[in-house]
């Protein structure tokens, strides 16, 4: 066949190339339009990973294309005491037993020996008897904050002359101070004595009676150091009136092993609160 006039005849070959060409273009332009929607509907995701790569430590890594949720608090690195641990506040009202620097109070509440007991009001007014005493009652009371306080008096109202039935009762107005003030008071025997250890046995005969009859626990620090006449066993005391270092840490390990039950055993044993 001749040539004509207008576009030049293309060889086979180089028609076959051009339609390969046109091809990919067309395919490229495609995969294109394919990978960039992708990105768009993937966005969100993407996003969620990057935060979920910068999580601290104790947080949970959310699931790349999950719903984003608030994220759990960190694991506390302080350690805390056990929920059920309960901390009984224990205060002393007092005279001189347990003021000095060796008493059975010093060696047991306020040295921290006693697990699940701290320290309340430290009341103790060394020389005086259970009328003066009172006047501690809501500093007792206020440190207590509910807890326990340990009464102990006697010793300088029977030295003055008091009948050992006039020191009971004003003891007893004690306890009472300390319910009316929503605390629960454990009565504290008597230490002995040399100048008076009969009035001293029949006092603590008394404030036994009251104090089972009234539901108070009874904390002994009598019998670890008296004798049958209600003396200062020998070597337990350097004057007759107080223990000294013997007598006191002896006072001290009676404590130890009877005021974990007491406080342990407050349903049935101790008094019940006042209600409010």
């Amino acid at each position: 066949m001749s040539a004509s006039s207008g576009e030049p005849r293309r060889e086979p070959g180089t028609r076959a190339a051009s339609r390969r060409a046109s091809k990919r273009a067309a395919k490229g332009a495609f995969w294109r339009t394919v990978v960039l929607a992708a990105l768009v509907a993937l966005w969100p995701a993407a996003g969620t990973a990057l935060e979920a790569g910068f999580t601290g430590v104790g947080e949970r890594t959310l699931v790349v294309g999950a719903v984003a949720t608030a994220r759990p608090p960190a694991t506390p690195t302080d350690t805390a005491p056990p929920a059920s641990t309960q901390v009984v506040p224990l205060s002393v009202l007092s005279d001189s037993h347990a003021y000095f620097a060796a008493s059975w109070w010093r060696q047991t509440v306020e040295a921290n020996a006693i697990p699940g007991v701290s320290m309340g009001a430290f009341a103790s007014q060394p020389g005086a008897v259970a009328d003066t005493i009172a006047s501690g009652l809501d500093e007792a009371a206020a440190g207590a904050q509910g807890g326990y306080v340990l009464v102990q008096a006697g010793t300088n109202d029977l030295l003055a002359g008091s009948s050992p039935a006039r020191a009971a009762s004003d003891i007893e107005a004690l306890w009472a101070g300390v319910r009316e003030r929503g605390s629960t008071p454990i009565a504290v025997l008597v230490p002995p004595s040399s100048q008076v250890g009969s009035k001293v046995i029949e006092l603590n005969r008394l404030l036994t009676g009251a104090a089972r009859q009234a539901g108070i626990a009874i904390l002994d620090v009598y019998t670890p150091v008296a004798d049958a006449g209600g003396r200062w066993l020998a070597g337990t005391s350097d004057d007759g009136k107080h223990a000294n270092l013997e007598g006191a840490t002896r006072q001290a390990n009676e404590v130890l092993a009877q005021l974990p039950g007491i406080l342990a055993g407050r349903l049935g044993q101790l008094a019940e609160l006042p209600r409010s």
